[in-house]
Formats: structure tokens, C-alpha cells, sequence
């Protein structure tokens, strides 16, 4: 079998329940020059998903402790684009309609061939080095500039570091200020939909961030009593009204 051409670095996670599929997919993978990662449970797997720099994800639908569906459910919804392939034994036509209502990119039925899979995920993965263009995306607000793509934060020119939840929700609300997240929204973001997270821990998280950023006042990020919390659409002196995106080579 002749490798597909393979950009470097290209990593792929797989999430599969079935040790014997997960061995075959892991061989066809790294024989075609892709670094994989696995997971056999759904939570865990999301988790991966989210905090590891991932270029596809293979997912079987149906897995212990959240299925596929609600894994890709929870990625998109916490803004995670990375393509998405469903290789699972359901093959009516509703079960495929709803994975790609959830936003996957492909949908394969087992049993399946290897090297189907392989191409297909080279043609994703093809489309989505054309489609993306060379340049940095970047959100700005006032004194803050924060890559879309990498956890780099300015804050007046200066790099700061975050954690990456406190990225996550700093670029969640970036993305739209003046609007109320509620704690709910925002541990969908950056732990998928896991109702053992207590909403306390966003408050901890925003606590943080407004220390790193010197917002101990809440100019910024601003607290909505029993909702959540928003980043302000209009700003004090030291800020920007409004956010915006910018990119540079």
C-alpha cells in the first residue's frame, strides 16, 4: 500500500471502544506517516480533544460514557473546528444524518476499508490546508491581542501567559463582546458538557484572568448577576468599544 502524501506533524486522535479496530486503525495510521493518539472512552477523548492540538479525529458513535454525537456536539460548541470522521456501525440513513448535523466532515459505516479511510482523510485534510490562508488570526480588544490559532496572549504588547482555560474563556468572550455567557456556556467551552463541573470553578478561572489582565475591577470582563459574565461592548479609556479581528502575515 502506497502512503499517501503526508504533511508532517499530522496528528490524529482516535477515539474507539473496540481494541481489536483501534489496533488496525493505529497500524494503517502511523504506516501512512501520521502521529495518532487514542482514547477508548468518550469523555476522555473529548477531553483530548479539546486540549491537544489535533489536526482530525476519527470517533466511533457508540462509546462508554459519551457517545460520539455528544463528543462532536461539545467540541463545536466550544468552538473546536478540527474535522471530524465517524466510523461506526450505525448506517441508517437518521444516524448519518445526525452526525452530520453535528457538524462531522465524514461519515463511514463499518465494516470499512483502510484505505478508504486513509484517502478520505487526506482529502479533508487537503481542503483544509487550501482553505486556510497564511496568515495569523488575531483577536483584538483594547490592550489585548490573542491568537485564535495559539495560546499567545498580549496584553499592551506584552506576552502573558494563560492557562488554557483561562484561554479558552478569555477567547470565547473576545469573540463577542457585550454578550452574557452563562457559567454553563463557558464550562461547555473548556471542559465539553460535563455537569460534575462545578460553575464555581468559572469563577475561579475569571478570577485569575482578571488579575493577569488588571481588571480586578471588572472593566472588562464584567460579572452579570445569575447569568455569568461578559466582556464589555463599551470600554473605559484604557480600552477598545468593540473587539475585532485582524490578521497579519
Amino acid at each position: 500500500m502506497d502512503a499517501p502524501n503526508v504533511q508532517p506533524l499530522t496528528n490524529i486522535l482516535v477515539i474507539e471502544d473496540d481494541e481489536n479496530i483501534l489496533n488496525l486503525l493505529c497500524a494503517y495510521l502511523e504506516n501512512a506517516g501520521y502521529a495518532v493518539f487514542t482514547a477508548t472512552r468518550g469523555d476522555e477523548g473529548l477531553m483530548f480533544a479539546l486540549e491537544q492540538t489535533i489536526d482530525l479525529c476519527v470517533i466511533d458513535v457508540m462509546l462508554p460514557n459519551k457517545n460520539g454525537i455528544d463528543i462532536a456536539s461539545s467540541m463545536r460548541e466550544a468552538g473546536c473546528e478540527t474535522p471530524i470522521i465517524f466510523l461506526t456501525a450505525l448506517a441508517t440513513e437518521s444516524d448519518i444524518l445526525d452526525g452530520f448535523e453535528v457538524g462531522a466532515d465524514d461519515y463511514m459505516v463499518k465494516p470499512f476499508s483502510p484505505r478508504i479511510l486513509l484517502v478520505r482523510i487526506e482529502a479533508i485534510l487537503r481542503r483544509q490546508r487550501t482553505a486556510i490562508p497564511q496568515t495569523t488570526r488575531q483577536l483584538s480588544y483594547g490592550p489585548i491581542q490573542l491568537d485564535e490559532e495559539q495560546p499567545n496572549c498580549l496584553l499592551n504588547n506584552a506576552l502573558i501567559e494563560l492557562t488554557p482555560h483561562e484561554y479558552r474563556i478569555l477567547r470565547q468572550l473576545l469573540r463577542r463582546p457585550g454578550r452574557v455567557f452563562e457559567r454553563s456556556s463557558l464550562i461547555a467551552c473548556i471542559y465539553g458538557r460535563d455537569d460534575a463541573v462545578s460553575p464555581k470553578s468559572i469563577d475561579v478561572h475569571i478570577h485569575n484572568l482578571r488579575c493577569k489582565l488588571y481588571d480586578d475591577e471588572g472593566d472588562m470582563i464584567q460579572t452579570v448577576r445569575g447569568f455569568g459574565y461578559k466582556l464589555a461592548a463599551e470600554s473605559g479609556t484604557n480600552t477598545a468599544a468593540n473587539a475585532s479581528f485582524s490578521a497579519s502575515v
